[in-house]
């Protein structure tokens, strides 16, 4: 195995088919991470309760199909903290928060608000494992304006929560090739570690075959950078894997 694909350590945010945003089929998945040396994947798709972008999955289908690949059984469960929420959390091994819901045009204020929602639904919700793209808005605004200084206490108590319940936050490395950066952004995975905080997962948001592993590699380098030294990984339980 070379250099590079020893550090594709994992990827824990990729879309199947079963998103209405992606055609790439399970085992297309697996044979593509196999080559791009990841060690671990879970496919994450979408399971979305709002407005735009609703996607129900058949959950027991949805298993069956993981289950024959013997793969962890992940979902995006995307929440706009409106719609009844209805869906057995305990039928996936890994549930992967978000909320997608920006006001545009998208400024400041918009982010305010996300984050606001956000901290709510995370205030009723507890039955996720990680916290997927903290600052995802940003890839969206006009310039890809960082978030304020001025939201950092809305984001201290979001990262509060994660760290008291035993949460995850992760590492998207999606944005890397947008602006440079992963969601979160360094500087709040630096508020972040400050915080206390250190368990981290790390995903591409691959919704093609060619995005699986995207940005993963220097994902890492940042977090090392930072003075991370481990992310999670799942074989039947979580454990810590050096970086």
């Amino acid at each position: 195995m070379s250099a590079k694909s020893k550090t594709l350590l994992a990827d824990y945010h990729i879309h199947s088919r079963y998103s209405p945003d992606s055609q790439s089929e399970v085992e297309d998945i697996i044979e593509t991470a196999r080559e791009k040396g990841i060690n671990h994947i879970i496919i994450t798709d979408h399971y979305e309760l709002a407005d735009e972008h609703a996607n129900i999955i058949d959950i027991d289908s949805y298993r069956s199909e993981m289950e024959k690949y013997s793969l962890p059984v992940g979902v995006e469960l995307g929440w706009d903290g409106l719609k009844e929420l209805k869906v057995n959390t305990k039928k996936f091994d890994y549930v992967l928060l978000s909320h997608h819901y920006v006001e545009e045009p998208i400024t400041q204020e918009s982010y305010k608000n996300y984050l606001l929602r956000l901290l709510d639904i995370m205030r009723r919700f507890d039955e996720y494992h990680t916290l997927a793209h903290l600052d995802f808005p940003r890839r969206y605004h006009r310039n890809k304006e960082p978030f304020s200084v001025e939201l950092y206490d809305i984001i201290s108590e979001i990262m509060k929560i994660l760290i008291k319940n035993g949460k995850m936050l992760e590492v998207n490395t999606a944005a890397i090739e947008i602006y440079g950066e992963p969601n979160p952004s360094t500087e709040l995975l630096k508020l972040y570690k400050s915080l206390g905080g250190r368990n981290i997962t790390i995903g591409s948001d691959a919704h093609s075959l060619e995005q699986i592993g995207r940005g993963i590699e220097r994902g890492i380098e940042i977090l090392k950078e930072l003075g991370y030294n481990y992310i999670l990984v799942f074989d039947a339980e979580w454990r810590e894997v050096r970086i």
